[in-house]
Formats: structure tokens, C-alpha cells, sequence
């Protein structure tokens, strides 16, 4: 059975809040487009406001405006703002609705013709269609995806947890990074480089669908590791720029353009397959006999490394670091000993992620799958 969108459950569009009255602290939380996936709320209002406005924890909103994001709200108590709207269920199902709504606004969001930002109009809400098996079947359906979807997230705590203990354990072995509560000898980054250059612009006449090597950009450095996400593929040229911009085992790669900081050790797995950096990130060779990489990463990733880029950077309208910024850094410089145990309780963390890695890809597979099967 089929049945319009609108015979199954209300939708309630956001109220036009002035934004005169907006604030940091003051009020009732605002529900605004970029709140919606994360469940926080960074802008509040004085406005007066009327019950039927107020979101409450688990309420199904979706974004009008760029990408149509649905998600259930997590937060607190809030209020619904113009450009979002909640589906309120009434003759379906409330976690089936919520499943079945994705694929349908991804349709919706792939026809849509923009300018500058993608809309989403009340025509093409009233406009979907939903599938409609018995309550007892959008029951078990919802049921399956919900038991996905918590072992999904299990993983993701549990990456996230990993992640955290590595931070725990350098403020354990280093202290404060960033008042040196250890009172570590200071040193310039530049006494222990022995190659420093920045990648190379061009090379998309280079890309490949598939490929032998790989072109790492920024967004493949993150958290001190070099993530092979959405990875690029080139055929790489035989020539000296291609030589020069190429990494080797235990280079540091720093974003030097906007988003500045994200920092990443090559390790033996990617350097062996063959990669090369983009115009976007320098490479930093380091005297590996005097300092060990993934501590300088793992130091540059902490508090005290982000206040010097923030410094450093060369304009506030457009962020850039040159050589001499990235010279010119300064890092706590505790015995090479402890720095490589350190570096080793990070590998051992990393083969731990590796696993719930593995697990997790597996899940969001099963659940691409389940997705699929129940809603075509």
C-alpha cells in the first residue's frame, strides 16, 4: 500500500524567529539547519515563542536548505526555526518514517536545481509517496535498522574511546602541553629537519580511476594518521617535481592552507604503495635519531600546537603557513626513549582501531544492504 506523505504524519515547518534576538546564552535554544545532525544548539533567543514550537529529544527533523539532512533530535528542549521542519507521525510507524525517509529527500536533493543552495519546498514534501506495509512488518523493519544502527554506533564509541586514551596517555607521559607542566627542555621544529618542501599544483591531468599510487590532499591527514577515505589515484610522472613531492616512511605532513594544523605520519604501508602530497601540505623529514615523528605530530595535534598555528597564520582573511612559520615551531622535547614508547602505545592503539575498524565497515555495509532490501 501506498499513501502520500501527508495522510501519515503532520509536517511542521519552523517559525521565522527574529534574528535581532538571537544570543549566545539567553533564553530558549534555537534550532537552526547546522543543529539538526548534531544535536547542539549554538544560538538561543528572547523571543516569545508558542508550545507548538518546542522540539523535544527524539522528534524527526530534516533541513531544508542545502543538503536535506533528516535526523531524530538529541538535545535539549528547543525551539523549531524557519528552514527546518519536523514530521510528526500519526497513521504510520514513527522509526519506520524516520528509516524510510532518507532515500526518498537524497532523490529529492539529486533533482533539485540550484544556484547557490539547494531548497526544499513544501510542494515536495506533500508531493512523496511512502511504501506502507502492516504496522507489524514497519515494526520489525524499524527493529532490524535500530539493532544495526546501535552496533554501529557501539564501534564508533568505541574508536572514539581509543582515540582518547592515546590523549590521556601523552598528558600522562608529557604533561600539560600547554604550560609545560614537566618542564621539558623548548626547541625550534626547524633544529631536527632535515628536508622540508610543500606539495605540487597540476596534477589532476595525472588522475586515474585506479591506480598504483595514491595523491594525498588534506582531507586524507587527520589526527597524526593519513586516512585513505575517498582516496585519489594517479599514475604519477617520472620527473623531479614527482620525486620531490613523494613521501617516505615517518614524514610529517602538515596542512599549510585552510584548514590549517591537520597533521599526519606516513607509515611504511602507504610510503610502499606509492603517494604524493598536493599544494595544500608540506612534508617535513625529520632527524628520526634525535626526535620521534608521531610524538611532534601528537604535540602539534594537542592545545599547545594549535595556539602556534593560529599565531602563525599569515592573514585572517586566507590561512597559510610558510617554511619559515613551520620552522619557527616549537615542541616540548622529553628523551627520544620516551617519545618512541610512546610512539609504540599509539601503534598498539592503532591495531586495536584497526579491528573495530574492520567491524564497523562491515555493519555500515549491512546496513547499506538492509536499507536497500526494505526500501529498494
Amino acid at each position: 500500500m501506498e499513501k502520500l506523505l501527508t495522510e501519515v504524519c503532520k509536517i511542521q515547518y519552523g517559525f521565522p524567529f527574529d534574528s535581532s534576538k538571537f544570543n549566545k546564552r539567553e533564553g530558549m535554544p534555537l534550532i537552526r539547519i547546522r543543529d539538526i545532525s548534531s544535536g547542539c544548539t549554538e544560538a538561543y533567543t528572547t523571543e516569545e515563542f508558542k508550545d507548538e514550537y518546542v522540539v523535544k529529544k527524539g522528534d524527526i527533523l530534516i533541513g531544508m536548505d542545502g543538503e536535506f539532512n533528516i535526523a531524530k533530535w538529541s538535545g535539549e528542549d528547543a525551539l523549531l526555526n524557519q528552514r527546518v521542519c519536523r514530521l510528526i507521525p500519526f497513521n504510520v510507524d514513527a522509526d519506520y518514517l524516520y528509516y524510510f525517509m532518507p532515500k526518498v529527500l537524497k532523490e529529492i536533493e539529486t533533482k533539485t536545481s540550484f544556484v547557490t543552495v539547494k531548497h526544499l519546498s513544501a510542494k515536495q514534501l506533500n508531493g512523496i509517496v511512502i511504501s506502507l506495509p502492516t504496522l507489524e512488518r514497519q515494526k520489525f523493519v524499524a527493529t532490524v535498522l535500530q539493532r544495526t544502527e546501535k552496533s554501529i554506533d557501539k564501534r564508533k564509541q568505541q574508536l572514539q574511546k581509543l582515540d582518547e586514551l592515546v590523549k590521556a596517555r601523552f598528558v600522562e607521559m608529557f604533561g600539560d602541553p600547554v604550560n609545560n607542566s614537566l618542564g621539558w627542555e623548548e626547541h625550534y621544529l626547524d633544529e631536527y629537519i632535515e628536508f622540508l618542501t610543500s606539495g605540487s599544483r597540476g596534477w589532476a591531468k595525472y588522475f586515474v580511476d585506479n591506480g598504483s599510487e595514491i595523491f594525498i590532499t588534506i582531507k586524507n591527514v587527520k589526527n597524526s594518521h593519513i586516512v585513505l577515505d575517498a582516496i585519489q589515484y594517479i599514475n604519477a610522472p617520472d620527473n623531479k617535481e614527482a620525486e620531490r613531492t613523494k613521501v617516505q616512511n615517518g614524514d610529517l605532513l602538515i596542512s599549510i592552507t585552510a584548514d590549517l594544523g591537520r597533521t599526519g605520519v606516513v607509515d611504511a604501508g602507504i610510503a610502499n604503495i606509492g603517494a604524493y602530497i598536493n599544494q595544500h601540505l608540506s612534508l617535513i623529514r625529520l632527524n628520526k635519531l634525535e626526535v620521534n615523528p608521531m610524538y611532534v605530530s601528537y604535540f602539534l595535534e594537542t592545545e599547545g600546537g594549535k595556539k602556534q598555528f593560529s599565531s602563525k597564520n599569515q592573514s585572517a582573511v586566507k590561512a597559510g603557513l610558510n617554511f619559515e612559520a613551520i620552522k619557527s615551531l616549537k615542541i616540548f622535547m622529553p628523551p627520544l626513549e620516551l617519545q618512541n614508547q610512546f610512539a609504540e602505545f599509539v601503534q598498539q592503539i592503532d591495531k586495536s582501531k584497526l579491528k573495530v575498524q574492520k567491524s564497523l565497515d562491515k555493519l555500515e555495509t549491512l546496513k547499506k544492504a538492509l536499507m536497500q532490501k526494505y526500501f529498494g
